[in-house]
């Protein structure tokens, strides 16, 4: 999928994205956590969608810029978080911002959906000060959830049913080599994982279209799209409750330099 018809699709989302399931917020919740930047951190959220990270990074004392290619998401996450410093519609391959202007940059399950994660990697290591630090997630797997197996399978089966082009938007990424090509050093990695309370089946196939996914169920014929629902459905009619298992991976990495912790003057941070 390009990068038109992503910005498209996220924009036609944003008034629903992240709030069918916590499922964003959960994850920027651990993330910056793992991370611990101190106040004063001069943050930029890239790819923030409607705000998963920047809510995190805000409620740690945190000076946030926000960025997204979607014009919808933008605007409701200036309207939720007005403390931003400054949210706009931005390219992550092309950010406007001079050189050194942030101590951490962050994206939340976004590196993975990139057209060009190599240049976006340089493009973020520009902007960030000497010492600075990128971090990022990305989807991962979770521990004793053989339950949930069904799903990716079901996922990978009608994968041969999807045009050329459409369906899901993400790429196999190498973060450490990405990281490492990118120039950055001190590279970690941290898995976590939530398990969210679903209301019911129709909550949670509402939650598979409420963010990328939906281009995947949009892009299959309409019997095929019948056939996946009704055994999403019944899958999860053997769940009582249903708890939906989602693991992730973090990644962090600095830009080579004095390094003065997230706040200058302020502690380190997280480290390794």
């Amino acid at each position: 999928m390009t990068a038109t018809r992503a910005t498209a699709l996220f924009d036609r989302l944003a008034s629903v994205y992240d709030e069918v399931l916590p499922f964003f917020a959960g994850f920027a919740q651990q993330h910056m956590a793992w991370l611990a930047p101190a106040p004063g951190t001069r943050v930029l959220d890239v790819g923030a969608g409607r705000g998963a990270l920047t809510a995190a990074a805000l409620a740690r004392g945190c000076r946030v810029t926000a960025v997204d290619c979607a014009p919808g998401m933008v605007e409701r996450l200036a309207a939720q978080y007005p403390q931003v410093r400054e949210a706009r519609v931005m390219d992550v391959h092309q950010l406007d911002f001079p050189d050194g202007s942030f101590d951490l940059v962050c994206a939340g399950f976004v590196v993975h959906l990139l057209d060009d994660p190599a240049a976006a990697a340089r493009e973020i290591r520009r902007v960030l000060a000497p010492g600075g630090v990128f971090s990022f997630s990305v989807p991962g797997d979770v521990e004793n959830a053989p339950e949930w197996e069904f799903y990716g399978a079901l996922f990978r089966e009608f994968q041969p049913l999807i045009p050329d082009g459409q369906g899901r938007l993400s790429r196999p990424l190498d973060a450490e080599r990405l990281l490492t090509a990118a120039g950055f050093t001190g590279i970690g990695e941290h898995a976590v994982e939530q398990r969210l309370p679903v209301a019911d089946a129709d909550t949670f196939w509402d939650w598979g279209l409420s963010h990328g996914s939906r281009a995947y169920f949009d892009a299959l014929p309409a019997d095929a799209l019948h056939e996946f629902e009704a055994r999403v459905r019944a899958e999860l009619s053997t769940m009582a409750p249903i708890v939906f298992a989602a693991g992730a991976r973090l990644w962090r990495a600095t830009s080579p330099g004095c390094h003065l912790g997230f706040a200058q003057g302020g502690p380190a941070g997280a480290a390794e």
